[in-house]
Parts: C-alpha cells; structure tokens; sequence
C-alpha cells in the first residue's frame, strides 16, 4: 500500500504541467516615474527652503476660446503674488500665498467685455492661500485662509489654485544628471471634464541651487457624463497637448516658467431637454501661462542664494545660462510648461 501511494506521487509530481500566466500589468498610476537618469554626475532635486524666505512673483494668463466656429481672445490676467515660508518641519514647507494684486490687460480682438473681467480679477485681491509643499514638489493641503470677495471669482481662483500646483512641478525620487527624462502623471480632479495628464520631463540645465528644464505633455479623457445643479452633459473625445519649459530655484521656491496648451473636448447637453435644435458643441482652449519669479528680498533668509562661484551646467544645445534673471538660468531661474497649466 505505503509503495502505490509513493508510485501515485511520483507520477503527480513528475507529469506535465502547464505554467501559470505572468500577473497583470500593475494598473498606470498618478506620480513620478524616471525614465532616463541622464549623464554623471548624478544629483537629488530636492526644494531645501529656509525658514522666513519671501518671493514675490508674477502669473500672467492669456486664452484664447473656440467654441461652434466662433473664437477670440479673452483679456490678460495678470496676478502678483507674495510667497511666505512660514515653517519647514522635516523637509516639508508650509507656504502663505497671498494675492497682493490682480488685474486686466486689453489684447486685441478681445470680444469679452473687460469691465466684466476686471471685476472678476479684483475679487481675487487680498487671497490667502496655504499650501504645504514636500521635497519633491508635492503639493498638498490648499485651501484659502482668507479668500476677502472671492465668491465672485471662484472660477478664477480655482484655475490660480491649480496653477500653482502645476508649477511646483513633482521630481523623480532617483537621482539624476543633464538629459534626464521623467514622466508626471496626473488625473485632474473630480466634479470637471474627467481626463489623465502626463507630462515627460527634460533636464536641461543643473548648479547652483536650481535647475531649468523642458517638457512636453498630453491629456485624453474618456466619454462620461457630468452632472451638476440639475443638468446632465455629455462628455467626449476629450484631449489635449502641452510645452513647457523654464528653472526652478530649489532654495527659495522661486519659479520661472512657460506653459502652452490646447485643450479641446465634446459636450452635448442631455437635459433639461435643449429642444430638437440642440447639438454637440466642440469647445477648444489655447492657453499660455507664464510665471516669473522677482529677485532675492533683501535680508532675505540665509541659503536663499546660490553658492558665489557655482555656475550652473548645461547639456550643448540648451539654453546656456545667462546674466540672473534671463532665461535657461539654473541658478537664477529666469522668465521663461507649463501645464501648468498644461492639461
């Protein structure tokens, strides 16, 4: 007996069998990926800021929508913004943003009315915005600490929240040299036109305490529906294409940086009914977005500058550094992505 079973084993144990499947793919998801490390010598991108350190900026907006054939440009919106470092616990920075002013500037062709704009701008003056931002760029805990008439421009600010998020940019975790490449992959929020992000990074320039950059980006969104304050739309065929390019100063939380993007989706209204005359309507976005970073305040925290005698490095073919203040600076980032807000 004890003989046929081990018989009985050795033959289950010896026979053919056919091997599992590999596992699934994992599923794609939001964050950094490197893709190329790039060449020695290799470094950490981290935002090491200081404690106390001030930034002034500029974001400046122009876009142009095309909707059933008909397009235009709306008028610039120019926002000046003042940046605090109020703590850093464990490497993460608590920013205070505060909207020190926001106004409009004629483009021609303009069909919107710019009294209209400049009322929805000066609601935004006097915002407070707190955000923390990690090491690498993430962005996390916004929201308005006083936001004065902001209800009247909740459209304005939302797209200013989403703004500077995109700007902080989110860097790889490895380290990495010239000609590096990174990809970002971001699913826009929730409550809007549903679409995923990704953006491929180029690192074009590295010194002192900053590093510049360039990127291009796309975004497609799957058919879904949106509903809102009783109406029901059909979304489609959403997509969009962005180019980026600027520097980051990692010591002071100053950017400078370009952001061109088209975005264009498909929306057809379900209801309330909109009659035997409604039809699919193609909305199409170009936006550009530009931020520019003032230089040092004076007294400004110790370590808010770049090391005296620390040129930054750049790949042949980019944009080499300039004078501080021009563009391709790593060290002295200059007015230069964006997605950012690229889709």
């Amino acid at each position: 007996m004890r003989c046929g079973l081990l018989t009985l084993a050795l033959l289950i144990a010896c026979r053919d069998s056919t091997p599992s499947p590999p596992p699934p793919p994992a599923p794609p998801h939001d964050g950094v990926t490197l893709l190329q490390p790039g060449a020695p010598p290799l470094a950490m991108l981290r935002y090491h800021v200081t404690k106390g350190t001030r930034t002034s900026s500029e974001l400046m907006y122009d876009v142009d929508v095309k909707s059933d054939g008909q397009s235009g440009p709306m008028p610039t919106l120019v926002v000046e913004l003042d940046t605090v470092i109020q703590d850093v616990r464990d490497g993460a920075a608590e920013l205070r943003i505060t909207v020190v002013d926001a106004s409009v500037r004629e483009r021609p062709g303009s069909q919107l009315p710019s009294d209209l704009v400049r009322t929805q701008a000066s609601a935004l003056r006097g915002v407070v915005i707190a955000q923390t931002l990690a090491a690498d760029g993430a962005i996390s805990g916004s929201h308005v600490e006083a936001a004065g008439a902001s209800a009247k421009a909740s459209t304005e600010l939302d797209n200013l929240l989403r703004s500077l998020e995109r700007m902080a940019m989110r860097l790889p975790a490895e380290p990495v040299g010239i000609g590096a490449l990174w990809r970002e992959r971001r699913t826009l929020p929730d409550g809007g036109i549903r679409a995923v992000s990704e953006i491929t990074y180029r690192l074009a320039g590295l010194g002192g305490s900053g590093f510049s950059y360039t990127g291009t980006g796309r975004a497609v969104g799957p058919p879904h529906t949106i509903e809102q304050d009783g109406m029901k739309v059909e979304v489609a065929d959403t997509r969009g294409n962005a180019e980026v390019h600027g520097s980051i100063d990692l010591s002071r939380y100053a950017i400078d940086a370009t952001a061109i993007s088209t975005f264009a989706t498909t929306m057809t209204v379900v209801s309330p009914d909109a009659g035997p005359g409604a039809a699919r309507s193609t909305v199409e976005i170009a936006m550009a977005v530009r931020m520019t970073a003032g230089a040092p305040a004076a007294g400004a925290a110790a370590g808010a500058a770049p090391a005296a005698g620390d040129a930054p490095r750049a790949e042949p073919g980019d944009a080499g550094p300039q004078s501080p203040g021009g563009a391709g600076s790593a060290a002295a980032p200059a007015p230069a992505q964006g997605a950012h807000s690229a889709p």
